[in-house]
C-alpha cells in the first residue's frame, strides 16, 4: 500500500474559492487535483530539460498588481479617472509585496538583457497584468530567467515555450 504525507497549504481567498467552484465543477478530490496539479507541472519542468543547447521562445507572467494609495483610498467601483487621479512625482513611498515584486521583476530583467530579445506588458484588468519576454539563448540562462521570475510571489501564473534554436530556422 502507497504511503500518503499530508500537508497544509495557505492560499488567497479569491484563489481558494476559485480552486474549489472548478475542482467540485469536476468533481473531483482536492487532494486528487493537488496531486495532478503537482504531476503536470514536474511534467512540464521535466521536458524543458531535454530541449537543446540553443534556444528560443518565451515566458509569460501572469502577475498580481496593487497600486499606491498616495492621496485617497479607492473602491473598486471607482471610475477610471478617480482611480489615477493623484500626484506622480518622485518621492519615497511605502512599496507592498506586489509592488515590490514589479520593481524586482524588472531588476531580474536587466540581469538577463543578454537573453531577452523583448517584453511586453499587458494590462488586463485594473489588478492583473500580462507579460510576454520573447527570449533567445543558452538553455541553462533562459530556464534561470524563467526560475528566478518564478519565485516572486505575485506571480499567479508563468508559461514556458522554449524551441531548439536551429528547428525555429526551419
Amino acid at each position: 500500500m502507497e504511503e500518503y504525507k499530508r500537508f497544509t497549504i495557505s492560499l488567497p481567498q479569491d484563489l481558494y474559492d476559485k480552486f474549489e467552484e472548478f475542482r467540485n465543477k469536476l468533481g473531483i478530490s482536492r487532494s486528487d487535483s493537488i496531486r495532478k496539479a503537482m504531476h503536470l507541472f514536474m511534467i512540464q519542468e521535466e521536458n524543458i530539460s531535454v530541449v537543446s543547447e540553443n534556444v528560443v521562445g518565451c515566458i509569460t507572467i501572469m502577475m498580481s498588481h496593487e497600486h499606491f494609495e498616495l492621496d485617497q483610498h479607492h473602491s473598486h467601483e471607482d471610475s477610471d479617472e478617480d482611480k489615477h487621479n493623484h500626484d506622480y512625482s518622485s518621492r519615497s513611498i511605502y512599496a507592498n509585496i506586489q509592488q515590490t515584486d514589479e520593481i524586482l521583476k524588472n531588476d531580474i530583467q536587466h540581469h538577463f538583457h543578454d537573453i531577452i530579445i523583448s517584453t511586453m506588458h499587458v494590462h488586463l484588468e485594473y489588478e492583473k497584468c500580462l507579460e510576454i519576454i520573447a527570449v533567445s539563448g543558452p538553455f541553462e540562462r533562459v530556464k534561470k530567467l524563467k526560475d528566478d521570475l518564478q519565485r516572486l510571489k505575485s506571480v499567479l501564473s508563468i508559461g514556458f515555450f522554449i524551441i531548439d534554436k536551429d528547428l525555429a530556422k526551419e
